[in-house]
């Protein structure tokens, strides 16, 4: 029997890419398959052509692909001084596309300039198709809720692939008008999805990747060209900051309403609750007073079938959201306040809609008057619990702490939640126990489980390798770089099996197997 040829083991690897690229944005298990198939033929190839061994030497002890490598084998190694084993594992099995595509593709053929761009296409267009998707599946989703707008995988991942999706479709903008309107078409499809999603962090990274990328490259174009491009970049840059602050500023400095005198009874003849020492205001108007809870609970049941006493689509108390519902509405919250609610309100509140204003803003205001309310309500009260940026300003401090106390060698690779968790004690945090989570920041993360030292290790496991393979004069290499740099601070990025391997694949795409220039 013939053995296979080599060019169908460069089919199967390339289809193997094209599956993992394909399936990031859809499906967990399609994105294992891939990178079995990925491993499978490379070490089958290798046993054909008897060179197993040489390309494991070559992937092991070539410096780049060693480097690269070193993230996860710190990770290995961190499991020496970790109590809590079964994190750590489950984090290094997280970890192992790092393994797969830093040693297969440094240790294989690089790939053709169509190869690459077909594959980088796919994964792009694959993105845009799975946001359609979310689109019908996810047409009762509230306006707001970004996180019921991505049904397959984390709104966080796939805005970094949204992002990467533009970038994709610019880099390989076709010359013909036909193919030109197609990318054209799928960018602005793109655009409007982040949007809907109210991604902020999306559209901070398209802007600072656009000035990066344009500043770095741009010196190739003619100079009034160049000037012009980096002169709208900037300046859409600083637009972009200004509206923020715009939208921001107004909420953070909004006066706490006089409450003076106010009614005992409702017009029902039942007493109010008032909670004067809860300052949270919604459009203006004090939350926590003129709340008479029975005749909300009875009133309630005739408008909806959700009772008062359970949570809405988003997960937030039923009650709370409608006493700040009618609180945006000027409205006291009794049957009186009821009555101005209209069928539309009673399904935007089932929904999780907690402001008359928040559906009729546009997605990105809508996001940033959110966290700004966020912000306000810590100021006020202290207490960060369910709110995603206050929440991770109590990370943040709360992993400092843990730095300070373990600045050498850390806690190790899987005790990041346990030393979370005693810190969130020693500083009597007002974080409630569900919310008492780890970093959501990659490199405070890094620092706390390997050390000061550790940490600066896993920064140029990644940067030292892109820098000596020439990566950083590749537009998507910067572009990657950009999305993913930003994204660590926000986030705890390679901790999720997708977040990992958007960090490895694409890695390893543009820095081992992305075609050279000519003449090297």
């Amino acid at each position: 029997m013939a053995e296979p040829s080599r060019e169908a083991f460069r089919r199967v690897h390339l289809l193997a890419l094209a599956v993992v690229g394909v399936a990031l944005p859809w499906s967990l298990a399609l994105i294992s398959i891939g990178q079995l198939l990925l491993v499978g033929n490379w070490f089958v190839e290798g046993f054909v052509r008897r060179d197993l061994g040489q390309r494991l030497k070559h992937a092991f002890t070539w410096g780049p692909s060693l480097v690269f490598i070193s993230l996860l084998g710190l990770h290995g190694l961190g499991l020496l001084w970790t109590e809590d084993l079964s994190w750590g594992l489950d984090l290094c099995r997280i970890l192992l596309p790092v393994l797969a595509f830093g040693a297969i593709l440094a240790a294989s053929p690089r790939l053709a300039k169509e190869e690459l761009r077909g594959i980088l296409l796919l994964g792009a267009w694959s993105t845009l198709l799975s946001t359609l998707a979310c689109l019908v599946l996810s047409g009762g989703a509230a306006p707001g809720d970004y996180r019921g707008l991505s049904h397959f995988i984390s709104h966080i991942r796939l805005a970094l692939l949204l992002c990467m999706s533009v970038f994709v479709l610019v880099a390989y903008m076709p010359r013909q008008w036909k193919g030109r309107a197609l990318h054209l078409a799928g960018i602005v499809w793109t655009l409007v999805f982040m949007g809907l999603l109210g991604s902020v962090l999306a559209l901070v990274i398209l802007a600072v990747a656009g000035v990066v990328v344009l500043f770095r490259h741009g010196q190739r174009w003619y100079p009034p060209v160049r000037y012009i491009a980096l002169g709208v970049a900037a300046l859409s840059v600083v637009t972009l900051v200004a509206w923020m602050t715009g939208v921001v500023r107004p909420v953070l400095r909004a006066q706490e309403p006089e409450l003076g005198a106010l009614p005992e009874r409702s017009a029902g003849g039942e007493p109010y609750y008032h909670d004067r020492e809860r300052p949270q205001v919604e459009n203006g108007h004090p939350v926590w007073v003129c709340v008479a809870d029975s005749e909300l609970t009875r009133g309630w049941a005739r408008l909806s079938e959700v009772p008062l006493t359970e949570n809405d689509a988003r997960g937030h108390p039923m009650r709370t959201t409608l006493i700040r519902y009618l609180a945006s509405l000027g409205q006291n919250k009794d049957s009186v306040g009821l009555l101005a609610l209209e069928p539309r309100d009673v399904q935007r509140i089932e929904k999780g809609v907690p402001s008359v204003k928040l559906p009729v803003r546009g997605s990105y205001r809508t996001r940033l008057e959110e966290i700004a309310y966020e912000l306000d309500q810590y100021r006020r009260t202290g207490d960060p619990s369910g709110h995603s940026l206050p929440m991770r300003l109590e990370f943040w401090r709360t992993g400092w702490h843990i730095l300070k106390r373990h600045p050498i060698t850390g806690v190790g690779t899987g005790d990041t939640q346990l030393a979370f968790n005693l810190a969130y004690v020693e500083l009597g945090s007002h974080l409630t126990p569900e919310w008492r989570l780890r970093a959501h920041d990659q490199y405070l993360t890094w620092a706390i489980s390997f050390g000061v030292l550790g940490g600066l290790w896993c920064l140029f496991a990644w940067l030292w390798p892109a820098w000596r393979l020439g990566a950083f004069g590749y537009p998507l290499f910067l572009a990657w770089l950009v999305a993913f740099t930003i994204s660590c601070f926000t986030d705890d990025t390679v901790e999720t099996q997708v977040g990992a391997t958007f960090f490895a694949y694409f890695y390893a795409l543009f820095v081992f197997a992305r075609p050279l220039p000519e003449g090297n």
